[in-house]
């Protein structure tokens, strides 16, 4: 069964089985000249018995003002306000309904999450200057960026930045504008990135040490509630850029 983004959905199990769970983050959003940075992927295995209903919330795509118009950054993305951009959302499945958010008072119903990646700053034409959701930490702000210093002749100059801001497992990066469980950090500075959703989300950048010229932290991961499980950062998602989520059963398993 395959699971799309936009509302709390439900899966009830038709018969007792260990089900295969999946689930990918959203896309970061953003602005200007960029390629938007993948969510987390996280999957494993939970013994259900019949009719029992799982919550699944598929997180969107983080807004961005210039490579499309849909993106939500659904389940917990934060926002950047100055140019529009989002974070990407997470996705989660759980036993009890709500965004990722709204369960922090109960997080033991929580089965899985894939974070979602933060959304860019100013220097995000460079590919090598964003990063994805998690995994088990979501990536975060690069340590520099290259400030322009005068236009004739260009020249650059290595400016040094705190960046320590992707999701962990028990709290958010100490550096940038903090997020918190279920939702990624929103920033009114200008060309500053927003954090992805996730277990716990990331942190934008524009404040808290870390400069607006640099994107977003990308949310965690977590598998606490699987077995045999593995959770990976910088996953593209089957969802066109928006996470997705797969239940699925074997007969023989």
């Amino acid at each position: 069964m395959h699971k799309h983004t936009g509302s709390v959905q439900t899966f009830t199990a038709p018969i007792a089985k260990n089900y295969h769970l999946e689930v990918w983050g959203a896309h970061g959003g953003g602005w200007g000249g960029h390629q938007n940075s993948p969510g987390g992927y996280s999957g494993g295995w939970k013994a259900l018995s019949k009719k029992q209903v799982l919550y699944v919330v598929v997180g969107g795509k983080g807004i961005d003002a210039n490579h499309y118009t849909d993106g939500t950054s659904y389940n917990g993305g934060g926002i950047a306000s100055n140019p529009r951009s989002g974070g990407g959302g997470a996705t989660h499945i759980a036993t009890k309904t709500g965004l990722l958010k709204d369960l922090s008072n109960n997080k033991s119903s929580v089965i899985c999450v894939a974070g979602g990646a933060g959304s860019n700053g100013g220097w995000a034409e460079d590919d090598s200057r964003f990063r994805s959701g998690g995994g088990l930490v979501g990536l975060g702000s690069p340590t520099f960026y290259f400030q322009y210093i005068n236009n004739q002749p260009p020249k650059t100059e290595t400016v040094n930045t705190k960046g320590d801001t992707g999701g962990t497992q028990t709290g958010c990066g100490p550096d940038g504008i903090k997020g918190g469980f279920g939702f990624g950090g929103s920033t009114t500075a200008d060309n500053a990135g927003a954090g992805g959703g996730g277990w716990y989300g990331g942190n934008a950048s524009g404040g808290g040490g870390v400069s607006t010229q640099t994107h977003g932290g990308g949310g965690s991961g977590y598998i606490g509630g699987l077995t045999n499980a593995s959770t990976q950062a910088g996953v593209n998602s089957p969802g066109n850029r928006n996470g997705y989520c797969i239940i699925s059963w074997h007969p023989n398993i």
